[in-house]
């Protein structure tokens, strides 16, 4: 084989890697694009309700993406639901969304029962809409959305001690003071988009 030619199919192989890497990026440039401004999505509630977040402007939205079988999604999940019951009046929403396949449907409502949320759960069982803002799917995943709909920050994983800082920002948002002071940017899973 000539130099020429093993040189043309090295340089066919650089292009087609090339190609690769351009998609890629554009793939993760649409999901940057669904995830900067207005937010909005439709899914369906336990009960087979619609629910549109954009039905909800006016009040700031955290939305929590989980599965049954997520252990750090059993820690967070409570701390959501007590945050929710004693800040619901001051206008935070607390949105879980459900991703585990259409096939643990059966699971996701004696779940919801067990742990008494009283927040509203929606089922995204092809995980599209968790796909938008996180293609990783890393579980648990938060969004926490302003009162004009705008995408305010984002919150991967969950370690103890991310509450705080989850309610001292929900707290700015909500207009009050979070009654701690967060600590540092330390000890968080959250990824700011402020």
């Amino acid at each position: 084989m000539s130099m020429r030619h093993r040189d043309s199919r090295v340089w066919g192989r650089c292009r087609w890697i090339g190609h690769a890497m351009v998609i890629g990026l554009l793939a993760l440039g649409v999901a940057a694009a669904a995830a900067a401004g207005q937010q909005d999505f439709k899914l369906k509630d336990t009960d087979g309700n619609t629910f549109r977040l954009a039905d909800h402007k006016g009040e700031v939205v955290y939305v929590s993406f989980w599965a049954t079988w997520c252990v750090p999604c059993r820690r967070e999940l409570p701390l959501l639901e007590s945050m929710y019951t004693e800040l619901k009046d001051q206008g935070l929403l607390v949105v879980g969304v459900a991703t585990d396949p259409a096939a643990n449907k059966s699971k996701i409502k004696p779940f919801v029962n067990q742990y008494k949320f009283s927040f509203p759960t929606v089922l995204d069982p092809d995980n599209n809409v968790l796909d938008t803002y996180n293609p990783t799917r890393e579980l648990p995943y938060g969004l926490l959305i302003d009162r004009a709909g705008n995408l305010h920050k984002t919150y991967a994983g969950y370690r103890t001690g991310d509450e705080e800082l989850l309610r001292a920002d929900i707290m700015k948002l909500l207009g009050g003071t979070s009654g701690t002071e967060a600590a540092g940017a330390g000890g968080s899973g959250a990824a700011g988009n402020e």
